[in-house]
């Protein structure tokens, strides 16, 4: 009588061979899948926190002012941006929100008594919607509207993207910010 020898064949080691391949390509694919959308929800987390800050702080500012230096456009009108806006307090002192480039990189500063505030950090820059980087209307521009001649209220957009240029496009990150701000003219 034969002994049944216990043993896998050629055939099912071949076909585990190729189960376990096939599992672990689409292990690989969902773990870089997740480290890619893990990269960018940071990036665009700190673009968007970096351009939060930076409107609030402007919204502040302007509903804080005695008078803003600019020219509006009145109620019904289309309004021209500006590319910078100068506000007034109480003792005349001014405050200047504008796009300032600080070693290659342009961002959101505001400058009073000849001291320069930047309101967004160094990991992000001011960018048109085509990513290039630049200071011009279309990446921060203020707007105002006025009742009479009297300025109501100030229309503030920009454009943030991620210092440099991402490898790939699930890592690159820009996000458009609009607000707007009521001068409350507090003389």
């Amino acid at each position: 009588m034969k002994q049944k020898k216990n043993g896998f064949t050629l055939l099912e080691l071949l076909v585990v061979a190729g189960i376990l391949s096939i599992i672990s390509v689409v292990i690989a694919q969902v773990f870089f899948t997740t480290m890619r959308s893990n990269t960018k929800s940071e990036v665009l987390k700190d673009v968007k926190q970096n351009g939060d800050y930076a409107a609030d702080v402007m919204v502040r500012l302007i509903q804080n002012a005695t008078s803003v230096s600019a020219t509006c456009s009145e109620i019904g009108e289309d309004p021209t941006p500006v590319s910078s806006l100068v506000l007034y307090d109480r003792a005349n002192n001014t405050t200047t929100f504008s796009c300032v480039e600080d070693s290659g990189i342009y961002r959101v500063a505001s400058v009073s008594a000849s001291q320069t505030v930047y309101l967004t950090n160094s990991n992000v820059t001011l960018a048109t919607s085509e990513g290039v980087s630049e200071c011009s209307t279309s990446t921060l521009g203020f707007s105002c509207r006025s009742v009479g001649g009297i300025p109501s209220s100030i229309l503030i957009s920009f454009r943030l993207q991620q210092k440099g240029t991402a490898q790939s496009v699930a890592e690159q990150g820009s996000v458009s910010f609009q607000t707007s701000a009521s001068v409350r003219n507090n003389y």
